[in-house]
């Protein structure tokens, strides 16, 4: 089951998740239409439990071992730390609470269309530079207020080794986020 504020790796070696030490969501308007940025940095890998690294055998992947995770300390997953775009999420006349509950956004959806991976919505340092698609993106309102919970999952592809193909998958629960207000200048499309 997913906690709340934890940004999981499947199959990695803590399948309790990782705590969101820092998650930042903010609106900015791109030839007058709303885009999202969204930050999310985790805890150090082993913030909460830690492994001995005598004990790992040696036949384990670099997903699987604790030490190579341990050696990159924490995720970050960004589509403003390394300027990357965002995505387009409606219309200014368009963004309201009212729209975005209970709506889900489909970003990168097909990565391998994309050329230029610096293109893609967001980046990740996870072990090391990584690349990240196949977002679901799903926004729900808390009743009587301004919040949003956020549940966040997509795909992996461990870029920085030279594994090209999505075969990890992340999923992220935040529990509150605030509305963003819309930033006040516009800006070119990406």
């Amino acid at each position: 089951m997913m906690q709340a504020d934890r940004i999981y790796f499947e199959g990695n070696p803590w399948p309790e998740g990782h705590p969101i030490a820092e998650f930042v969501w903010t609106a900015k308007i791109v030839d007058e239409e709303v885009w999202f940025d969204l930050h999310l940095k985790s805890a150090d890998y082993y913030a909460e439990r830690d492994f001995d690294d005598d004990e790992e055998p040696e036949t384990l992947s670099d997903w699987e071992a604790p030490s190579c995770w341990n050696n990159y300390h924490a995720c970050t997953l960004s589509s403003t730390f390394w300027g990357n775009p965002g995505f387009r999420v409606c219309s200014i006349e368009q963004y309201t609470p009212e729209f975005l509950d209970g709506r889900e956004m489909l970003v990168d959806s097909h990565p391998e269309a994309i050329e230029n991976w610096d293109e893609m919505a967001f980046h990740i340092y996870l072990l090391g530079h990584d690349a990240v698609a196949r977002h679901r993106i799903r926004f729900e309102r808390i009743q009587g207020s301004q919040q949003f919970k956020i549940a966040w999952t997509g795909a992996i592809a461990a870029a920085y080794v030279g594994q090209y193909e999505f075969k990890h998958a992340f999923s992220a629960s935040i529990s509150s986020a605030q509305f963003p207000a819309l930033a006040g200048n516009a800006q070119a499309a990406p």
